[in-house]
């Protein structure tokens, strides 16, 4: 049976192999200018071209779904750190790919932050899934076309029993995310709220010592000057060396 997307996708096929093939016969029997078959081409190539880069971008977001969920998976078998940069990397392009990218790419990306200990990130991005899946529930957000296109490839993928390793990926993800995202956010923020006083009591010493060293160094410098004697104690010594003087 052939969903809607695909009839849809027929459809198109079918438009352009007709535009394609009429061009072409009028470009043979002289009755289309060459300029007008080169536009047309150079449309349909761009378009092609275009499409091609959107469907590639929504399959990054899938693929970095599987690279996560291996990562946040792996009890005994630890990666390496590298491997897991990598996919950092790739998770913090997957959310600048979309304006409102979807809450669980967020939520992994958080996630691997949390992995390796860097809190401001992890925060950062859970803190944004816990907003972002309060808000794709309201009817006042409209959707971005990337967002539409990532949902309808998603679709895609659930009613694909092939595509076995990307659903698990999801399943499992989507599993993290119920139970332990808002116990990794709480965990984060308690740890970069320690890491903040730690920093300030720190700073806070520092201070405390340079101004007591500026305090012993002033005492000291003080204590190094001496007061002039008194003036009838100098009177009393030009007096005592005048007679010695004759």
């Amino acid at each position: 049976m052939m969903t809607a997307s695909r009839k849809k996708l027929a459809v198109k096929i079918v438009a352009v192999v007709v535009g394609v093939a009429f061009v072409i016969v009028l470009a043979i029997v002289g009755q289309a200018p060459v300029f007008v078959v080169t536009c047309f081409s150079l449309g349909f190539l761009i378009s092609g071209l275009f499409a091609l880069r959107a469907k590639r971008q929504t399959e990054v977001i899938f693929r970095f779904y599987v690279a996560a969920d291996e990562v946040l998976r792996a009890d005994e078998k630890r990666p390496y750190r590298f491997e897991i940069a990598d996919v950092i990397r790739t998770g913090e392009k997957v959310v600048m790919l979309m304006p409102d990218p979807p809450p669980l790419s967020r939520f992994a990306l958080g996630a691997l932050y949390s992995s390796i200990g860097d809190h401001n990130g992890a925060v950062e991005q859970l803190g944004l899934a816990a907003e972002e899946e309060v808000l794709k529930d309201s009817s006042h957000v409209s959707p971005s076309r990337q967002l539409r296109r990532y949902v309808a490839r998603l679709r895609q993928i659930e009613r694909t029993p092939k595509r076995l390793a990307i659903n698990t990926a999801i399943v499992s993800l989507e599993r993290m995310h119920r139970e332990r995202a808002a116990r990794l956010l709480a965990e984060n923020q308690q740890q970069l709220k320690r890491m903040v006083e730690a920093y300030d009591s720190e700073l806070a010493e520092q201070l405390t010592s340079l101004q007591q060293g500026r305090a012993i160094a002033t005492s000291r410098s003080l204590k190094s000057i001496t007061a002039p004697p008194p003036i009838s104690e100098v009177l009393n010594d030009i007096y005592q060396e005048e007679p010695n003087s004759f």
